[in-house]
């Protein structure tokens, strides 16, 4: 695994050379500026006693509508070039001639756009220590973190879902379609069908709230950092990595 790190920069460096990190970095800072003064209005109404609020982190982030449609634009589009250009333009073919092994390939790819998606979050940090330190609202640090370590293993899920199908085609616009599917299904189609599930009253309701990605996050936002949620993120994660290796091992084959 000895290129990997040379890779990484490499791929990192492509995403600066386009104008599309630039404008999800803008949409995502501007997400967070949106986020950060919604929050203070309704804490400033809490401290008037006009309106309760409980978990100050689930409402700037996981509660947030436009933070979750971001996420849904911005994690295919992020990696719907990684392996699929390389496929397109050919130049994969050429990268497996070198002296680097697929699951460096792969790995790097992951961790380049694992970095992106960290720096996409970044904004919403960049304005606690402001909340903190100017306007003297002492938040507990236990559930931001807990909600940190939550978005990136999460994240890291994400990036291999988008990975993977990166590497099934050479379109990319096939690629960020079937990346944005998979993860309307885990987003949004899982919260879904668990209310469902609790009107119908099925036996299964309480499985379908396990894997629902916005229960998750609610859950790591009220400073809950449940090991099981984790272990379902990297589980993915690894996987969907495993199975774009064995992806590129067969077309080297052929």
């Amino acid at each position: 695994m000895r290129h990997v790190l040379t890779l990484t920069r490499r791929e990192l460096g492509a995403y600066f050379l386009s104008p599309m990190a630039f404008l999800i970095l803008l949409a995502f800072q501007a997400i967070a500026c949106i986020n950060f003064w919604d929050l203070v209005d309704r804490l400033s109404r809490h401290q008037q006693g006009l309106t309760s609020l409980s978990d100050p982190m689930n409402v700037y982030v996981s509660g947030s509508t436009p933070f979750w449609i971001a996420i849904l634009v911005a994690v295919p589009a992020l990696t719907m070039r990684l392996i699929a250009e390389e496929r397109r333009s050919g130049t994969i073919e050429t990268l497996l001639t070198i002296p680097v092994t697929e699951t460096e390939v792969v790995v790097a790819k992951w961790l380049a756009g694992l970095m992106m998606f960290w720096i996409m979050l970044l904004p919403f940090v960049v304005y606690l220590p402001f909340l903190y330190f100017q306007a003297k609202f002492y938040f507990d640090v236990g559930p931001l973190i807990s909600l940190a370590i939550g978005l990136s293993t999460l994240g890291m899920m994400f990036v291999a879902i988008g990975v993977f199908f990166s590497s099934l085609t050479r379109n990319q616009i096939i690629a960020a379609i079937w990346t944005f599917l998979l993860l309307f299904m885990f987003i949004l189609l899982t919260m879904l069908v668990y209310f469902y599930a609790v009107s119908a009253q099925l036996s299964w309701a309480e499985a379908m709230r396990f894997v629902a990605v916005l229960n998750q996050v609610q859950t790591f936002g009220t400073g809950r950092l449940d090991i099981r949620f984790v272990s379902l993120h990297l589980s993915v994660c690894v996987f969907m990595l495993y199975l774009t290796v064995k992806v590129l091992e067969t077309r080297r084959a052929q």
